[in-house]
Formats: structure tokens, C-alpha cells, sequence
């Protein structure tokens, strides 16, 4: 599986920056806030629901797990994008991962013409920043690609899933110029799913503007 690599426009360099315990990233536009953070604020109520259930230290165990579990795939994914593969999987990242990342190929293979890979971003009309996973063509669209991890699949996407990628589709726009056909989000699960979730961005604007306008009124609560 090789994968073609296109140039895109120089987009500026930003850095991420701590504040208070909050993810932010400076940008030539000022220090912005991430989609991740922001995003905070919104957790849906089911997740709101299940940290009180099985209690803050067990939930926070979870979220560390998955956390890691993540980080792995997405890097054995990045290397793979990248024309990279890596030889010894599980010896690397051991069984989980390695088993994730395999259930992951079926999607890389709708994947074209590459213009980015864990890429900066930041839209200066809505004032956030973020790190997209892969900005490419998705069976043949120009597409937002993010890559997620879940202990099982469920009925409906997280509703803050469209809502990031639609945020990475803007930014994309706004320093390239190239608009953005679909986000894509693909999921591997832990009892052997994958689900592949297809949307067109313009569905999701107005929820976004919606939360951006709701942090920059303080009207939401703090950020943890």
C-alpha cells in the first residue's frame, strides 16, 4: 500500500501552549484556544451520565487507557500514511493496537492524494486552533479524515466527532483556499468493528459557531 503525497500551500507554524491548565496554540492571529478544549465544555450527556455512574477515579482510569490506546493507533497509522510501515507491530505497540490498526486498513485503502498529516491549523473567523490527523481524498472526495478508538461500537456518533472535523475543514479553507467535499471519521473498536461515518461539513457549522459563540460569552463552565 503506497500512498500519494500532494503539496499544499505553506501554512504558518503554531505552538502549542499551556494556560491555566487549557490547551491553547499561538498563532500569527494570537493565542486561540484548541477545538479539543473548547470541546470540553460540550461532552455529551451519555458521557456525563457514565463518569457519574462508575465514579471519577474509575472514569478517569478509562479516559488514561483510551488515551494511550489512541496515541498508538494513530501513530502505526501515521507511519503507514507516510509510506513508513513499521515491521514489528505488536512488539511495538503490543496486541491491542497492533489488532486496531488492522481493522483500520481496509479504510487507508479509500485514502488518495495526501495533503497533510497531523497537520496545525487555525481559522481566524472562528478563533480556535487544532491538530488534524489527515486532510486527503476519501474515495475520491477531498476530505477532513479523523482516526478514533473505541472500547465498542456505538448506535450514534459522538456528536462532537462532526462538529471537530467540520472545525478542521474550515481552518483547511482558510489557509489553503481548497474547500473541503466531507468529513470522515473512522473508528476501530476494541470487539472488532470498524465504523467509517460520512458527512457533508456544512451540516455542522451552525452547532459550531453555536459552541464558539458560547465560550466567547462565558456562558458555558470552565475548562478542566
Amino acid at each position: 500500500m503506497t500512498f500519494t503525497h500532494l503539496l499544499h500551500p505553506e501554512i504558518p507554524k503554531i505552538k502549542e501552549v499551556n494556560i491555566n491548565g487549557v490547551r491553547h496554540y499561538d498563532t500569527p492571529d494570537g493565542t486561540l484556544i484548541s477545538i479539543t478544549s473548547l470541546l470540553k465544555n460540550f461532552t455529551p450527556q451519555g458521557i456525563l451520565d457514565w463518569r457519574k455512574a462508575v465514579g471519577a477515579e474509575k472514569a478517569n482510569e478509562v479516559m488514561r487507557a483510551a488515551g494511550a490506546r489512541g496515541s498508538k493507533v494513530h501513530k502505526i497509522i501515521e507511519s503507514c500514511l507516510s509510506n513508513k510501515p513499521e515491521n514489528d507491530l505488536v512488539g511495538n505497540y503490543g496486541e491491542l493496537a497492533s489488532r486496531l490498526f488492522g481493522q483500520m486498513v481496509p479504510a487507508l485503502y479509500k485514502i488518495d492524494r495526501i495533503r497533510t498529516l497531523e497537520q496545525a491549523l487555525y481559522s481566524t473567523r472562528l478563533g480556535i486552533a487544532g491538530r488534524v490527523d489527515c486532510i486527503a481524498e476519501f474515495d475520491g472526495k477531498l476530505s477532513t479524515i479523523d482516526f478514533k478508538t473505541a472500547t465498542r461500537k456505538r448506535d450514534e456518533i459522538n456528536e462532537n466527532y462532526p462538529v471537530q472535523a467540520t472545525f478542521y475543514s474550515i481552518a483547511w479553507e482558510e489557509r489553503t483556499g481548497e474547500k473541503i467535499e466531507q468529513i470522515v471519521i473512522l473508528t476501530t473498536t476494541e470487539t472488532g468493528e470498524l465504523d467509517v461515518y460520512t458527512d457533508d461539513p456544512s451540516k455542522h457549522v451552525e452547532r459550531l459557531e453555536e459552541m464558539v459563540n458560547e465560550y466567547k460569552s462565558g456562558s458555558t463552565s470552565g475548562l478542566s
